[in-house]
C-alpha cells in the first residue's frame, strides 16, 4: 500500500491488489496512520481488485471519523459494495 501527501496537505492512501483477511491487519494499521494525519484524508481504491468483509469493516469504521473521502470505487468492487448496502461509499 502506498501513502502519499499532496500539495494541499491532504493525506492519501492508495492500496492495490487484494484487501482480504490476509492484508487486514496491515490495512488497518495504514488506515489508522492515515487518520492520525491532520486535515482531509482520501482513500483511493481504484487499484484494489477485491475486498472481503474484514477490510470492508475497517473501511466502514474509518468512515465514522467523517474526514475520509473514498474514491476510485468503480467496476465490480463498486457494484459489490452497493449491493452490500454501502451506498454512502459508492457515488451514483
Amino acid at each position: 500500500m502506498t501513502m502519499s501527501s499532496t500539495q494541499s496537505a491532504e493525506s492519501v492512501l492508495t492500496p492495490s491488489g487484494d484487501l482480504t483477511i490476509f492484508e487486514a491487519m496491515d490495512f488497518r494499521n495504514d488506515v489508522v496512520t492515515l487518520l492520525s494525519q491532520e486535515g482531509p484524508v482520501t482513500m483511493d481504491l481504484s487499484r484494489v481488485t477485491q475486498m472481503d468483509c474484514s477490510c470492508l469493516q475497517v473501511l466502514l469504521a474509518a468512515r465514522r471519523a467523517n474526514r475520509l473521502t473514498v474514491t476510485g470505487l468503480g467496476g465490480s468492487l463498486g457494484a459489490r459494495l452497493h449491493r452490500l448496502g454501502c451506498h454512502d461509499l459508492v457515488p451514483r
